[in-house]
């Protein structure tokens, strides 16, 4: 990221630091249809993730939705097709084929890892440990695998996709790059550990206000 494309705190703070409601909670488990699908929570949250990711907080909790109905848990969805995942998404979802591919893939990956479909083994590791490990899961974009750390693993991450960089490159926080792991990196060094976890959450909300013209 350039140099000059510095980051302003007070932007931000102007943005996201005015509502209550902005930190209604966005992690996977405010949407866990019952316990059975919330027994591997990091697993709840990658899905949950990779359905956020570049595409509606609205859009995510719909399709969340469609797989507790259609899928038994999280097992059958990893032995399903691809083209069975972008069929539930509908041709209107955001990157419906490669969000599909990257689901399955990552399921698929996790169970060969660790011979059952678990990231329980990170919370064994430290957090520099856990987030190399899901560095490894290629298919895994940046967003989900910081969201996990953030919401799953209590580490300092800020989840950041194209459409909330795009959003504060719109209200001129950051002037030139558009980059989402430019920014979240910049973003990283500038928040305290204390303070990710709020912030995230009032981004996420802040996002819904603004895409709506609020």
């Amino acid at each position: 990221m350039p140099a000059h494309d510095a980051y302003n705190p007070e932007v931000l703070l102007a943005l996201i630091g005015e509502r209550d409601d902005w930190m209604v909670p966005v992690d996977a488990a405010s949407v866990c249809p019952m316990p059975g699908w919330c027994d591997e929570p990091l697993i709840h949250e990658l899905v949950f993730s990779m359905l956020l990711w570049e595409s509606s907080m609205e859009n995510a909790v719909k399709v969340m939705g469609k797989i507790h109905e259609q899928f038994v848990d999280y097992n059958e969805l990893r032995v399903a097709f691809p083209h069975e995942i972008e069929a539930l998404l509908g041709s209107r979802y955001q990157r419906a084929e490669d969000r599909s591919v990257r689901l399955i893939g990552s399921l698929r990956s996790i169970f060969l890892t660790y011979q059952k479909l678990t990231l329980e083994p990170l919370r064994e590791m430290t957090k520099r440990e856990a987030r190399e490990a899901l560095m490894t899961l290629e298919v895994l974009p940046r967003f989900v695998v910081s969201r996990i750390l953030l919401l799953g693993l209590d580490a300092h991450a800020l989840p950041l996709d194209a459409k909330i960089a795009r959003a504060l490159h719109k209200v001129e926080l950051f002037k030139n790059s558009k980059n989402p792991d430019s920014i979240a990196a910049t973003l990283e060094r500038s928040i305290r550990a204390n303070q990710t976890l709020e912030t995230y959450t009032r981004l996420e909300r802040w996002l819904i206000f603004f895409e709506n013209g609020s």
